[in-house]
């Protein structure tokens, strides 16, 4: 039965700020509800996926991010997320496709940029790694990347 989308209005933002409470049930919760209502359905099933990684179901987390990508191919953050847990199991080279997949699609990924230097530090391209972290470090510091993450911040409250 799909829920009315006026019942869910505003799911994401409440997952998100449960996220930041670390009340990873609720936070679920309000994803679940913002997939099921249509509210930015990929991202919601990523970041219900990282809520699953922090209270250690793996499993059903790989499963979120992959079915964000089924709902957005270009859901950044789901391949970064998958990135992230190959690099876990220590599967470097589905890790480094993940992460460059991203880059393909946000060549702005902090994250994505940062988790590659790892992976590249990983396997001894060390050179490769140091430029990816440096980039990444630009990109977290960027003005523009600060305002915008100030404007999330205040359209919170």
């Amino acid at each position: 039965m799909k829920r009315d989308p006026g019942a869910a209005a505003g799911a994401f933002d409440r997952g998100l700020e449960a996220m930041e409470r670390r009340d990873f049930e609720r936070a679920i919760a309000c994803f679940t509800s913002a997939i099921e209502a249509g509210d930015r359905p990929a991202l919601a099933l990523s970041k219900r996926g990282v809520c699953r990684v922090r209270i250690g179901d793996r499993s059903a987390a790989a499963h979120d991010f992959t079915s964000a990508l089924d709902r957005d191919p270009r859901c950044v953050p789901a391949l970064v997320n998958l990135g992230n847990l190959a690099l876990e199991a220590n599967m470097l080279e589905e890790a480094r496709t993940r992460y460059e997949a991203a880059l393909r699609i946000d060549e702005t990924s902090a994250p994505a940029h940062h988790n590659l230097g790892v992976v590249y530090r990983r396997i001894g391209r060390l050179a490769d790694s140091v430029k990816e972290l440096r980039r990444a470090a630009a990109l977290e510091f960027q003005p523009l990347r600060m305002m915008e993450r100030f404007k999330q911040l205040w359209r919170r409250r």
